[in-house]
């Protein structure tokens, strides 16, 4: 009996299946749609380059992957995203900790 049965698995692999697929059949449309999305979160990045001393305060050329930061409560806005220069003046008492 045990022959019998391997024949018999072996006659179901060598036979074309004939079976219809639904993605291969006719009936129907004939296009398919479908949407993915993605979603991706990016931590807020801000990066001091170099600080240069000049009258009345500092300046830093900074890169940040947003439009605006608060540094001691204060806003500072930048035109882009990317690298630009921030001028924090020393009397406002800023302490900003950079070289880490």
């Amino acid at each position: 009996m045990g022959a019998d049965v391997k024949r018999l698995v072996l006659t179901m692999l060598l036979l074309p299946l004939t079976f219809p697929c639904a993605s291969e059949s006719s009936m129907g449309t004939r296009s398919a749609t479908a949407q993915i999305s993605f979603r991706v979160n990016v931590p807020p990045v801000f990066k001091i380059l170099q600080t240069t001393a000049v009258a009345g305060g500092y300046e830093y050329r900074v890169w940040a992957n947003m439009k605006s930061i608060v540094l001691n409560g204060k806003e500072y806005r930048f035109a882009r995203v990317g690298e630009t220069t921030l001028f924090v003046s020393s009397s406002e008492d800023a302490v900003i900790v950079h070289g880490l």
